[in-house]
Formats: structure tokens, sequence, C-alpha cells
């Protein structure tokens, strides 16, 4: 097995879960249990890659790559079983039970060659925002009202990027233009963050949470907002992915700050 087949290399696949978890300690505190966690759920995340990419060619693993992913899945089992129940934490087995039937809806989904559609796109983002619920649990031992709201400002920050490349995505298929599946895709987008945008407001307007949170989306909102203006005909989804990551930094340092 390949270094390129072993590790996942979209790079804002890898911030939707990591951003998550580690803001979940940036509004409490790190723990060694969290410490822990993040090193179970990397390793079982560096498995799911290869596995997936096994079942979409359908071929036969050789030996030295089932024991290297062994290797891997194994620790990472151990570590987060080793956890729940250590220090007393049995809601990570739901945790990881969810994760698991959304992880196999992804891999369904990307089997059926369904992968970019937008459920399973949204799919995928909802198992991987969980981290940020379940490291708060693992530090707090408790899910209160804070929870929650981490893991819906999460959900709503990463679920912006699926309908911008979606949107990326169908602009390059119709050359620019805002017709058929285009036409679609922006749609959807214009919907997605008109809601966004009224949820926060109204959610800081109420007090449900600090008005300077809002400052963590407007990255995400000017972008969509001159993508829907651009008629883009090349589109480098790896410099996509290199911006979602500096969004992220900038929405985990908002996070960290006014969610305490």
């Amino acid at each position: 097995m390949k270094a390129h087949e072993l590790i996942p290399r979209e790079h804002g696949a890898w911030a939707m879960w990591i951003v998550p978890m580690l803001s979940s300690a940036l509004v409490t505190r790190f723990s060694a249990a969290f410490a822990v966690l993040f090193i179970s759920f990397t390793l079982l995340y560096v498995v799911h890659h290869p596995v997936v990419t096994m079942l979409k060619r359908r071929s036969v693993p050789r030996r030295r790559d089932v024991l290297l992913l062994l290797a891997l899945a194994v620790p990472g089992l151990l570590a987060g079983a080793g956890i729940v129940f250590l220090a007393n934490l049995p809601w990570l087995l739901v945790f990881a039970a969810i994760e698991g039937i959304l992880f196999a809806f992804s891999i369904r989904s990307f089997l059926a060659r369904d992968q970019r559609s937008f459920v399973s796109e949204l799919v995928t983002v909802a198992a991987l925002t969980l981290t940020a619920p379940a490291g708060y649990y693992t530090i707090t031992g408790s899910l209160d009202e804070k929870a929650l709201l981490l893991y819906s400002l999460n959900i709503l920050f990463f679920g912006s990027s699926v309908f911008y490349v979606k949107l990326k995505i169908e602009s390059i298929r119709s050359k620019g233009g805002w017709s058929g599946e285009a036409g679609k895709a922006l749609a959807m987008m214009i919907v997605y963050h008109s809601v966004l945008v009224a949820v926060l407001a109204a959610a800081a307007l109420y007090g449900v949470i600090n008005p300077w949170l809002l400052a963590a989306f407007v990255p995400v909102v000017l972008q969509v907002i001159l993508g829907a203006l651009s008629h883009e005909q090349k589109v480098s989804f790896t410099r996509l992915g290199v911006v979602l990551v500096f969004q992220s930094l900038l929405f985990l340092a908002v996070i960290g700050v006014f969610l305490r």
C-alpha cells in the first residue's frame, strides 16, 4: 500500500473533524482522555480511506496491507474502548455507533458513485463534526446545551462548504453558466446561506450566542457571494481545500474566544 493510498489527502475533510474536536477543548479544557480520543479518531480516520479505496476497486487486499490496517485500527479501537471503560464515559459508545452508521452510509454512497450528492455530503459533515460533542463529553463528562450549540455551529460552518463546492463543480460542468444543475446548485446555496445568516442573526439577537461569534462565518458568506457572482470555468480544488483550512482556523479562534 502506497503512502497516498493510506493518508487521506482531502484537506477539507481533515479540517471537518479536527477543528470541531479542537473547538470542544478550547471551550472547556484539554485533558488526557481528550488526547487519547484524538489519537483514536486519527487512527480510525486514516484506516477509513484505504478501506473505501479497496472496496471501490473490488480488489482482494494483500496480506501486508491487511496487517498494516490492523496495526492502525486495533490501537485506535483499544484507545477508544479504554476511554469508555476506564473514564466511565458510556455515551461515547453511542457516538461510535452513530459514526459507524453515518460512515457506512458514506461508503455506500461512494461505491454507488453518489458521494457528491447533497445528502451524502451533508451526512459526511454530520459524521465528521460529531467529534465536537464527543470531545466535549469526553472532557466534561456531560452533554448539555453548550455541547449542542457547539455541534450546531460546526455543522452550519462546514455545511457551507458542501454547497459552495457543489456550485463550483456544476459551474465547471456548465462551462461557467447557471443553467440546469448549476442553476439548482446556485439556488440551493443561496437558500442554505440565507437560512444560515437568519438563524445566526436570530441567535445573536436573542442572546443564544455571543454576537462576536458571527465573525467566524463572515469569510464563508463572503466566499459564497463572490462564488455566485463569478463564472469560473476552471477551479483548483486543492486551493479550495487550503482556503477551507484557513477559514477553519479563523472559525476555531473565534469559537475559542467567544464561546468559553
